[in-house]
């Protein structure tokens, strides 16, 4: 029973350590995608990373109260998620809402670390990244 128990704990941790690795693994690819398209010198990257970071924790932060409605919500006799849909449409807008506002005070941080042409390519470089992933996606078959 405890051998059964260590070989599915050392499986979950084998799991988890694989995870963490992708996820820095990925975490770099992004890192030298946005520093060539954007062409961060050194000085501006190491101003630049910790501001973006900063950014995408307080994004994530209202992503993930977002998602907790979702995952905690009532549920009826089929199993079926119960909605007051009102407020959950409502909280998205507002999610968006408190996105833009986080995207408008972070734009003028940025101002002070890029020029406006390497701020430019900092959006494109955005939305080029998103669809550098879907792209990586697709081709592993969704995975």
């Amino acid at each position: 029973m405890f051998g059964l128990f260590a070989v599915n704990l050392l499986a979950q941790n084998t799991n988890q350590d694989s995870y963490k690795q992708r996820w820095g693994e990925l975490i770099a690819k992004q890192a030298a995608f946005y520093t060539e398209h954007i062409g961060l010198t050194g000085d501006e990257a190491r101003k630049f990373w910790p501001v973006y970071y900063e950014l995408q924790r307080k994004k994530d932060a209202i992503h993930k109260k977002n998602f907790a409605q979702f995952q905690n919500a009532k549920k009826d006799k089929n199993g079926c998620r119960i909605f007051n849909y009102t407020k959950v449409t409502d909280d998205m807008i507002n999610m968006k809402v408190q996105e833009v506002a986080l995207d408008k005070a972070y734009h003028e941080k940025f101002k002070r670390i890029l020029s406006p042409e390497k701020l430019f390519k900092y959006y494109n470089t955005e939305r080029d990244w998103a669809g550098q992933l879907l792209r990586d996606i697709e081709r592993r078959g969704g995975k």
